[in-house]
């Protein structure tokens, strides 16, 4: 029986997608569960994976088109199974953006630079597994002009350029991109460096251990007086902030003593530690506490559909992670029924996914509420705005010790300034000020949420 290939629901508000590239061909074999294309969509692409094993007997929408979210773009059939009479007529795709002729030199120029490719800052767009690709040899994605939509790198890309770069060292030092890079950057002499690579070819580790302490990352530079396009990311985030003003908010800040809760970090660090090998953070705990409040305030978890309110089915908590080109959140999927220790690794991979630009749509879109911590940044105090189509965000200042009262004395203590701000639509003030409440409640008593630290809290 054949099984159509559907283009999936790829967050709480994407819409459409476009095929960057299909993985398989007509006639291939495939497996259910592989990546058979992949899809652009906002901040992120993704691999659809094949809902069938058999023969992908048709690819009904090419690469380059933008589709809304299921649409069937390909069918798979079994190995002695003929294509549906009903997918036999051909179907006119919808039309892609056309674009002018370009000279053969031009395409020439394009395809086969040497030299670093010029961007806008974030310009960088590519899959996952093209980004993998990239990584495994060691290859910085912003040196290669994308033959995709809108510049996408594509597989091709990445493995042509590996065989040009390699073929145009037979008579220069051998070295990877990045290990070039960072050496410019260090002032250090690649003639000296000794290569790990193959071939003895001089790796991005190699420069490190010659004397460069760390790779600087590339800072945008602006200058006074000029007009900068906005990249796609800076775009969407434009889009979603606009959204986000639709929404009336009503704001809530609370001071939190700190104390017990950093108390119980450092006693079981080390212990966490060993067994984990994962450094636990705050905002791991503030992560728990947030995602065991909503359950007794389901409506922090919902929407606004038309006329109607919608309660989202899983506490999915979203982190904000700022990066160079904007502020990106992936989310920890039912982060109310994770141990601390799944929190803490989850949170980890998705930072470091984020900051390589490996997130997948899935792991963007999927969140249902937002904690944004600007504790690293000095700051005390922030007001956030909601994270669209989300009813709620909390807002994580820095800890200081300040002099308060107790018990009719002066002490000083650790204290953290937070703050949710809600979508007034659907949250009410009394009972926003009470989810706040018992949150600074949870985090002032930890004990009992997190003692035995590696048990879910039922």
């Amino acid at each position: 029986m054949a099984v159509e290939v559907i283009i999936p629901a790829m967050g709480l508000t994407v819409e459409k997608g476009t095929i960057l590239e299909w993985l398989k061909s007509e006639g291939d074999k495939v497996e259910k569960g592989e990546p058979i294309l992949e899809v652009q969509a906002d901040k992120g692409a993704t691999e659809v994976e094949s809902p069938a094993s058999g023969i992908l007997r048709k690819i009904l929408i090419p690469k380059g088109i933008e589709v809304p979210i299921f649409t069937v773009v390909g069918v798979i059939t079994a190995v002695d199974e003929e294509l549906p009479e009903k997918y036999l007529v051909e179907k006119p795709a919808p039309a892609a953006v056309p674009e002018p002729p370009v000279p053969v030199e031009a395409v020439e120029a394009v395809e086969r630079p040497l030299e670093p490719v010029k961007r806008e800052p974030g310009e960088v767009k590519a899959a996952p597994a093209v980004r993998k690709l990239a990584s495994e040899h060691d290859i910085d994605l912003s040196l290669i002009a994308g033959s995709g939509p809108e510049g996408t790198i594509l597989k091709r890309d990445v493995e042509d350029y590996v065989a040009r770069v390699l073929a145009g060292e037979k008579e220069r030092v051998k070295a990877s991109p990045i290990a070039r890079k960072l050496a410019q950057r260090g002032g250090i002499e690649l003639t000296a460096v000794t290569g790990s690579g193959v071939g003895g070819r001089i790796m991005k580790k190699d420069v490190l251990a010659a004397g460069a302490e760390k790779e600087v990352e590339e800072k945008p530079i602006f200058k006074f007086g000029e007009t900068v396009p906005m990249t796609k990311m800076r775009r969407v985030i434009a889009q979603r902030m606009t959204a986000s003003f639709t929404a009336p908010h009503i704001y809530f800040f609370n001071e939190v003593n700190m104390q017990k809760l950093l108390k119980l970090r450092n006693d079981i660090l080390p212990d966490f530690e060993k067994r984990f090998n994962i450094r636990i953070s705050v905002n791991d705990f503030l992560i728990k506490v947030v995602a065991l409040t909503i359950r007794d305030y389901p409506i922090l978890n919902a929407t606004v559909a038309d006329d109607q309110i919608k309660i989202f089915p899983e506490i999915n908590v979203g982190l904000a992670v700022a990066l160079d080109e904007g502020l990106i959140v992936p989310a920890i999927p039912n982060a109310d029924k994770m141990g601390l220790e799944e929190i803490a690794v989850t949170r980890e991979d998705l930072t470091n996914k984020a900051r390589a630009g490996k997130l997948t749509v899935e792991e963007i879109g999927r969140g249902t509420f937002t904690v944004s911590s600007l504790a690293q940044y000095d700051i005390t105090f922030f007001a956030a705005i909601l994270n669209p189509p989300q009813s709620g965000i909390l807002s994580v200042g820095k800890t200081e010790e300040k002099p308060i009262a107790i018990d009719g004395e002066v002490v000083i203590r650790p204290m953290m300034n937070i703050g949710l701000s809600a979508d007034h639509r659907i949250v009410d003030g009394q009972v926003a000020a009470a989810f706040l409440r018992e949150i600074k409640e949870k985090l002032e008593n930890p004990y009992p949420l997190f003692s035995p630290f590696d048990k879910e809290v039922k």
